[in-house]
């Protein structure tokens, strides 16, 4: 028995799709990054001439949303090249020592709003790494911002350790966890967990499931371990 399926027009409405997205993430991006800059700006002034706490209340939250949809733009944006196949691999030597302390230099002002430890831990014995540190770094910053944000009280680490082939990265959390159900569904394309510590903040499901593709192109290996309110560790070997 021989079975034929003409897949064309799903081909085309998927190409159209992408297609879709790239122009509009590509169009979005100004108009937002005008919105942000202004409500910036609008929050400087109002703290300067002391305005109502309403008035200041307000534009906070307009600027955080802003910066939602901007994060969103951002993913959507990567998650088209990436299903594409248009990500070009450009790789350089990365001194890990340097890359790590810059993420922590980074973040270390979010985790102090939160009241959390941020800490790091780099193998001395770490040399260069040849890889693409545009995409390190976004996967990194993925894990970390997950991180953060989903840690009430406790530490993060930044982790590096030299290993025979490669380098391993860790980001360790001392928080929420994710549910043994959900682990294996986290790299999926818009998925979140039904968790309702999860659902209180902002998230496009996008996240990781770009951060799977970006370790794919550069070979390397993501693995996760996490307990339920005792927090998660996601770990990348990068050859």
């Amino acid at each position: 028995v021989i079975v034929l399926r003409d897949i064309t027009r799903d081909k085309s409405l998927e190409e159209e799709r992408d297609e879709f997205i790239s122009v509009t993430s590509h169009e979005l991006r100004t108009p937002v990054a005008i919105a942000e800059g202004n409500l910036s700006n609008a929050q400087l002034m109002a703290k300067k001439h002391n305005q109502a706490p309403e008035i200041s209340g307000s534009l906070q939250q307009a600027y955080d949303q802003v910066t939602f949809l901007s994060g969103m733009i951002n993913d959507l944006s990567m998650l088209s090249r990436a299903d594409r196949g248009k990500i070009d691999l450009d790789t350089t030597q990365v001194n890990v020592h340097d890359l790590i302390n810059s993420l922590e230099h980074a973040y270390r002002p979010v985790a102090l709003e939160k009241d959390l430890s941020l800490h790091t831990e780099i193998d001395p014995k770490l040399e260069l790494l040849t890889t693409s540190e545009l995409y390190l770094r976004e996967i990194l910053q993925n894990f970390i911002t997950n991180a953060v944000k989903y840690t009430e009280q406790g530490t993060v680490t930044i982790k590096a350790k030299a290993l025979k082939n490669g380098v391993q990265f860790a980001v360790q959390d001392s928080g929420i966890g994710i549910a043994k159900t959900d682990q294996d569904k986290v790299f999926n394309k818009f998925f979140r967990s039904e968790d309702f510590r999860t659902r209180q903040h902002n998230g496009t499901g996008l996240g990781l499931y770009v951060t799977a593709k970006l370790a794919e192109i550069i070979g390397a290996k993501i693995s996760l371990t996490s307990d339920l309110n005792k927090g998660t560790t996601f770990t990348i070997v990068v050859p």
